[in-house]
């Protein structure tokens, strides 16, 4: 089996070392939330050789997915996401570890039991799901591994990542760290931490879809290139993470990059 794997990912050989497959093969990746962003981001780190994934949505595939989503297709309409997308990934590399449930995350006790065993947690929950995403982080942090999340915006992509002896998700959202999780909401978080780059092309945008979108009444318009462009900056972040290449830009620090304007940023929120 371990012929198999080495066969598989060979051609990783060469940017990666050995011994740094070898650490992926032993790692393990929480991926919240496995629509858009998600779904992509797992099926590159499978591609990456990560050994075990453990992924969790309540959503089942619908039209509106299929502009983007790694996974829909009109065969799955109607079916769970991470169960469908598990099993591609069991014939990508029937050697990796894919643990998929259905629940999501709804409580302080989902985030504690999805946590345990991960090295990284990724959140790629829907926009809105604020308790939810402090829920995980709080873990992460206890836990003392990493948590982030990433966001496609428009043509682009943007994507933060917290340092478990850093700045809290509460504090980069501005929450009171002492009031009841079930009363945070995005009508009070800047939107500088939303989106602290707005595309050019995003300015013609109606203020009251905006105000839909911020009050979580309205999906946010996606599509399939900010999306995949999203994942790709998660995955070389988890596989940072993971094998220590290089520094790594944690909050209020933030990396933003959109295809159409041709802007790559590295940014600092602290100045703002």
């Amino acid at each position: 089996m371990d012929d198999l794997y080495s066969e598989i990912f060979s051609r990783n050989i060469g940017f990666l070392t050995q011994s740094e497959q070898n650490r992926l093969k032993r790692s393990t990746v929480g991926i919240a939330g496995v629509g858009g962003v998600g779904g992509l981001l797992a099926e590159r780190l499978i591609r990456m050789g990560t050994g075990h994934l453990k992924i969790t949505d309540p959503g089942d595939f619908e039209r509106s997915n299929l502009n983007r989503q790694f996974g829909s297709s009109m065969g799955v309409l109607g079916r769970n996401k991470a169960e469908v997308i598990s099993a591609q990934f069991t014939d990508i590399n029937p050697l990796a570890t894919i643990d998929w449930s259905s629940r999501g995350i709804k409580t302080q006790s989902d985030a504690d039991i999805f946590v345990k065993g991960c090295d990284v947690i990724v959140d790629e929950m829907d926009f809105g799901m604020f308790k939810e995403a402090v829920f995980l982080q709080r873990v992460a942090r206890q836990k003392g591994i990493y948590y982030m999340f990433a966001s496609a915006i428009g043509f682009g992509a943007l994507i933060i990542i917290f340092d478990p002896k850093g700045m809290t998700l509460e504090e980069y959202n501005e929450f009171d760290p002492s009031s009841d999780p079930e009363n945070y909401d995005g009508s009070s978080i800047p939107f500088e931490r939303i989106s602290p780059v707005i595309p050019s092309y995003a300015t013609s945008m109606p203020l009251d879809i905006l105000d839909e979108i911020l009050a979580s009444k309205r999906h946010a318009p996606t599509n399939s290139i900010g999306v995949g462009l999203a994942s790709l900056l998660a995955a070389m972040e988890v596989t940072n993470i993971l094998l220590s290449k290089r520094d790594i830009p944690c909050a209020p620090k933030y990396t933003y990059i959109d295809m159409l304007d041709r802007q790559s940023i590295v940014g600092d929120l602290s100045s703002k």
